[in-house]
């Protein structure tokens, strides 16, 4: 494929690639014609010591330090570039999570852009479908209602007994959207006032800004859920239907904390803009309008329960930045490993492959089995044959919110991590001293986790690559002394 990338452009000088373009874009502008318009990002030359602004601040104060350094930078830097495209009167959106502008335009135009001495990459931004989970085959008919199976497997009800639920914890959910007002879900949203009375502004964004694929349209004013798989995860994370004690449906880790949501997807499409742009919502979140962001409203946690596939044009390093700025700002991130397993190096999608978030694979059905479907590391993608997933949870036959105020039974990575995501509101409201410790956390769920070990995928030491370092115990991550 290469050699022939190679062959038409030799052909074809209009068309030849830059150093500047990475693989996909320089694939898809050598056989584009100049009527062609092609989604790509523009990642600018002038970029921000994140670890400089970091150094000797308070971890409270990391969602402003880090927002304030990254908006200044791409105020003071995208000027010139802003400029030349308003002239050239092409379609663009600008960005400060990290300093890039995508962009939509012919080949002629990325040419000339990619000849600019103030930018650094061209990236491609093409749709790609994000294979996720759909509802189990078998949905129980007789459902015992109460504490679910899942939250109880990794002892949340011990962290309830001891007065944290999370309280004054916020969960973010990037994801296909959420269902505002399911009842499990509906009195936690953080726009929740009064019965039908919802602020939005602040506590949602959509990053879809054009749709022809779903019922929830561009640019949703009101959290709104395509698919089923956003509601889900985030009931896992925080859901409680209690209204009436007797039909309780206990689904979340932390019941009392509050979500927000952005909405990365359009009907189990995204693209890398999509992805950065709800991580850049949750580190200074804004208004309906994207304006006047303010990072005291950053949350706590991200659930990210979706990938970015090098399969489909999204490169290994396409988030990086990104995750590293909104880890930077004391927001943790809690990722699904993925469901290529049980193949090893199957941990090969952003954000799953990244050192700075915390992946999570899947068990199986009570029990401390690994599930087959579950993905495997080491991570290859970039060469970094790291050790992954960092945890497991429950992934298999979990029961969470669906849209309609319904309930369903759906199997995969995606429904793990948010039980990562939940303990984090429940540890954080228990060990203050941790908030915004990302690093410390992460090393806190680590070494209380409950060892569990399969000598393949050259697994070595105390984190393997099938389990990372165990199955999540939210008691014993509670009871440390550490």
């Amino acid at each position: 494929m290469k050699l022939l990338l190679v062959l038409l452009c030799f052909l074809s000088l209009a068309a030849c690639s830059s150093s500047k373009f990475d693989y996909e874009l320089n694939k898809r502008v050598i056989v584009a014609k100049d009527s062609d318009i092609l989604p790509f990002i523009v990642q600018l030359a002038d970029t921000v010591d994140l670890d400089e602004v970091t150094k000797n601040i308070p971890n409270l104060s990391r969602p402003k330090a880090v927002y304030t350094a990254l908006s200044e930078k791409a105020q003071s830097s995208q000027g010139p570039l802003i400029a030349e495209l308003t002239r050239m009167g092409v379609q663009f959106r600008s960005y400060w999570i990290v300093n890039m502008i995508a962009v939509k335009a012919n080949t002629s135009v990325i040419n000339a852009i990619a000849s600019r001495d103030d930018v650094r990459l061209l990236e491609s931004n093409h749709p790609f479908r994000v294979p996720l989970e759909q509802p189990d085959l078998y949905q129980p008919s007789n459902v015992s209602l109460g504490i679910e199976w899942n939250i109880q497997w990794v002892l949340a009800p011990f962290a309830w007994s001891k007065g944290f639920r999370g309280e004054n914890m916020v969960v973010a959910n990037a994801d296909t959207g959420v269902e505002f007002d399911h009842p499990a879900l509906e009195k936690q949203y953080r726009g929740y006032f009064d019965e039908d009375v919802f602020l939005h502004d602040y506590n949602w964004w959509d990053a879809i800004h054009e749709s022809t694929r779903t019922t929830c349209g561009p640019n949703s004013k009101f959290p709104c859920d395509d698919n089923n798989h956003g509601t889900h995860t985030t009931g896992t994370a925080v859901g409680q239907d209690c209204d009436n004690p007797d039909l309780c449906n206990l689904i979340g880790v932390a019941p009392e904390a509050e979500w927000i949501a952005c909405r990365n997807m359009d009907a189990g499409v995204g693209t890398a803009q999509t992805y950065i742009e709800c991580l850049q919502f949750f580190v200074a979140p804004t208004d309906l309008e994207g304006k006047n962001p303010d990072p005291s409203k950053a949350p706590h946690v991200i659930g990210n329960s979706y990938g970015c596939p090098p399969s489909e044009g999204c490169s290994s390093d396409s988030l990086a930045a990104a995750v590293r700025a909104v880890v930077s700002a004391g927001i943790f991130m809690s990722v699904s490993a993925g469901n290529d397993g049980p193949t090893c190096s199957t941990i090969s999608d952003p954000p799953a492959i990244y050192g700075d978030v915390f992946s999570v694979g899947a068990l199986s059905l009570r029990s401390n089995a690994i599930a087959a479907y579950s993905s495997r590391g080491p991570v290859t993608a970039d060469r970094s044959n790291r050790i992954k997933p960092n945890l497991v949870a429950p992934g298999s036959a979990v029961r969470s919110c669906v849209r309609g105020g319904g309930y369903a039974v759906y199997s995969g990575t995606s429904m793990a991590s948010p039980h990562i995501t939940g303990a984090i509101a429940l540890l954080w409201q228990a060990k203050p001293e941790y908030e915004r410790d990302v690093l410390a956390t992460m090393r806190l769920l680590e070494n209380t986790a409950d060892p569990l070990f399969e000598p393949v995928c050259g697994s070595l030491g105390d984190q393997n690559n099938v389990y990372g370092f165990g199955g999540l115990n939210i008691m014993k991550a509670l009871d440390s002394r550490n």
